[in-house]
């Protein structure tokens, strides 16, 4: 059996650059060359750093580490304040993308881009492709985006802490299982994605009327549903279900990827 590491790259790189970037805070709007030059020069020092250390820690037999693409927007045409809230890409590191990349694959860790895709719908439609051969699945990210696969066998690893995320671990932070994750947030709402919720519906009451069954609709028709929530759950149906089809990831893209594409190969 592989054991496969599939890399959320912008979710790792970006954090590995903002404390590269940190100690020449606020950077003006023209960065003096030199600047520029060790800010990134010491974030590819790091990325190289923490893909050698995935190695050790984890032993994959095979990675692959994918960047967001810039043209993928439907979820956007859904709901226009769909990630309204995010900062943009320092520039500095923008211009230094595409050689952070070449250095990941002269690590031996193949990269991956589609214009057209964001990096969580190709990571989540590896990943089950992969689990439906019965292969080892790492994701390695933060993105708590990606917790509601884990109901599916893969694994999920945060490459700073050095940890794996377990099911008891969501159920301990959000209070319902990875399966009831996307119900739970197109509820309570998702700041990360800017995803507002239901207006009026907090934490306790989206678990009390989760509770009721196992989906929404069940849930509503229980007879022990209260009246006010309920009413209020049925009014917003409609945001609930374009919620939870953005907060869902694709997984059944075609990527023309195979398993010898995701070998890992020694550094050139």
């Amino acid at each position: 059996m592989a054991k496969v590491i599939l890399i959320d790259a912008l979710n790792l790189i970006r954090r590995l650059y903002a404390v590269q970037e940190r100690p020449y805070l606020p950077l003006a709007g023209e960065v003096a060359e030199g600047t520029r030059q060790q800010i990134i020069s010491n974030t590819q020092q790091m990325l190289l750093q923490a893909l050698a250390r995935l190695r050790q820690d984890l032993a994959p037999s095979h990675a692959l580490m994918v960047f967001d693409g810039q043209h993928s927007h439907w979820r956007q045409q859904l709901c226009p304040l769909y990630k309204a809230n995010r900062k943009p890409m320092p520039s500095v590191l923008a211009e230094a993308l595409p050689n952070l990349m070449h250095q990941a694959e002269q690590s031996g860790v193949r990269c991956f881009l589609q214009a057209e895709y964001e990096a969580d719908d190709v990571i989540a439609t590896v990943a089950s492709k992969l689990r439906q051969h019965q292969q080892q699945v790492v994701i390695i990210s933060t993105d708590k985006g990606y917790l509601p696969l884990l109901s599916h066998g893969v694994e999920v690893y945060d490459a700073f802490t050095r940890q794996f995320t377990s099911k008891a671990q969501v159920k301990e932070k959000f209070g319902v299982y990875p399966e009831q994750l996307l119900s739970w947030w197109s509820l309570v709402g998702d700041s990360t994605n800017n995803i507002p919720g239901v207006a009026g519906v907090g934490p306790k009451s989206a678990l009390e009327f989760m509770a009721l069954g196992r989906s929404l609709n069940e849930a509503l028709q229980n007879p022990d549903c209260p009246k006010k929530l309920g009413q209020k759950i049925s009014e917003h149906k409609q945001d609930i279900l374009i919620y939870t089809q953005i907060l869902a990831l694709q997984t059944n893209l075609e990527l023309g990827l195979n398993m010898q594409d995701l070998r890992l190969t020694e550094p050139v």
